[in-house]
């Protein structure tokens, strides 16, 4: 029934592909003989890179951005590709053409229409990397921020080393009504969320009707690989904070480094 519903939804927007060809992309130095890092589309890397492209295998995270597009990712981009070595890989959600878009607060219908969105970016974009060469496909991180990070904590597409969601709680709320983790127990899961998060947090005007702790404890407990950092007077823009970097890098570095 999931991936009937996956592939509705990408049969429904006509240029679909378009978020995977035109992904912001970046590629490490070294990579296709590059001299320095490379930070555009996927589109534009091809048409000036594709020739130069070998075989070498690359661990990989693929992001899923929030509703303001790639915004806060790029800061996540740079020190994913200079300091570790990654490809970053991040879908263009507004390449759909009649992308449904919303205002909070608004009907829990109008949300549900852009994760059912988000989520199939997920499996269609895994499953277009995984046929790519250069990709390692035993290191394939997933990672969301805010809207995107739903997208990441509900997706049941397996084969990822490790998922992380930054600024998302990981518990029903406005937002999400009946929320409910998408991996195994087992899957390494990093969740960073602020104390102060002007949309997920317990303080929140947008969750006066629900009953919210704001950090997922509650859902994650029982998540084995799980490790969960609230960010004392952090907001929603975690890019501002100065622990959000070691954090994620650490993550991504213990788990690489792991056997599957």
């Amino acid at each position: 029934m999931l991936n009937d519903a996956i592939k509705e939804t990408t049969k429904k927007y006509k240029n679909f592909d378009d978020i995977y060809k035109y992904a912001y992309v970046g590629f490490p130095k070294g990579f296709a003989g590059l001299q320095e890092p490379f930070y555009g589309t996927f589109e534009e890397f091809n048409q000036q890179y594709k020739s130069q492209i070998d075989n070498q295998q690359y661990p990989t995270l693929l992001y899923i951005h929030g509703s303001s597009g790639l915004y806060r990712g790029d800061v996540y981009r740079q020190y994913i590709v200079e300091e570790l070595g990654f490809i970053f890989f991040a879908p263009d959600s507004f390449r759909l053409k009649n992308r449904p878009t919303y205002l909070s607060p608004t009907k829990s219908k109008y949300y549900t229409r852009v994760h059912k969105i988000r989520v199939a970016e997920i499996s269609y974009n895994f499953k277009k990397l995984k046929k790519l060469p250069f990709i390692d496909n035993n290191n394939i991180f997933l990672m969301g921020n805010s809207e995107g990070g739903l997208a990441v904590a509900v997706s049941k597409t397996k084969g990822f080393k490790g998922r992380i969601v930054t600024a998302f709680s990981c518990e029903s709320s406005y937002f999400y009504k009946k929320f409910k983790i998408g991996f195994k127990k087992s899957c390494p899961f990093l969740n960073i969320i602020g104390t102060d998060d002007e949309f997920f947090s317990k303080e929140s005007d947008l969750n006066d009707e629900y009953k919210v702790d704001g950090n997922g404890i509650e859902t994650l407990k029982n998540y084995y690989n799980t490790k969960i950092v609230i960010l004392a007077k952090a907001k929603h823009d975690l890019t501002q904070n100065i622990y959000v970097k070691d954090e994620i890098l650490s993550f991504l570095k213990l788990w690489h480094s792991k056997e599957n």
